[in-house]
């Protein structure tokens, strides 16, 4: 990419030229670089993909919406942002930590993600109605993705994948973070949502 002082005779440039180069600013500097047709093949694992980023990122919006700018409240997003790295935002953090579980050797592994919903799909009684019901009190709804993975994702789901998100010792340490959530039993997920919002 190269770097350009002044293109064009101008102090500033945006936009392309043809089908050839595209002028644009980055980091505060004025850039060149050749123009790429962008490409969306919509593939099978791309779908799965989207459909992951898109239930775990509803469930970090909601930390977000309830916690404000500052998110004083929130133990979930104090927590993650003390884990983050230098430089790397919470929700950043936290979308890597749940799909860090669905990939093998840095590869999306699909069978990862439906075995998780699989996971989900076998809690039983009052344990899986927790995480629905706190879900549901969150406002979170159920969508589907358009390709992919196109069958239906309950709030509760969603719930489940940010449980998988914050479980990690080194985030929370205490519990019920330092537990896998599928052995989460009804407080645990109460217990979550709350730290979610206070």
């Amino acid at each position: 990419m190269a770097k350009v002082e002044g293109p064009l005779f101008s102090l500033e440039a945006r936009g392309k030229i043809g089908n050839a180069i595209v002028f644009t600013p980055w980091k505060g500097r004025h850039v060149v670089r050749q123009w790429l047709k962008p490409t969306n093949p919509k593939s099978t694992t791309q779908g799965y993909v989207r459909a992951a980023l898109k239930a775990v990122s509803k469930w970090i919006k909601k930390i977000s919406h309830i916690s404000g700018s500052d998110a004083t409240d929130s133990v979930v997003y104090q927590a993650m942002t003390a884990s983050a790295a230098a430089g790397e935002n919470w929700n950043a953090f936290a979308g890597k930590g749940f799909l860090g579980r669905l990939q093998s050797a840095n590869t999306f592994q699909t069978g990862s993600f439906t075995d998780l919903v699989e996971v989900y799909s076998s809690l039983e009684g009052t344990d899986k109605a927790a995480f629905e019901t706190n879900a549901t009190v969150l406002g979170m709804v159920d969508f589907a993705f358009g390709y992919g993975y196109t069958t239906n994702i309950p709030a509760g789901l969603q719930l489940f994948f940010g449980a998988y998100a914050a479980y990690d010792d080194s985030i929370v340490g205490t519990a019920p973070y330092n537990t896998v959530p599928a052995s989460w039993v009804a407080s645990d997920v109460d217990a979550f949502k709350t730290d979610m919002v206070a």
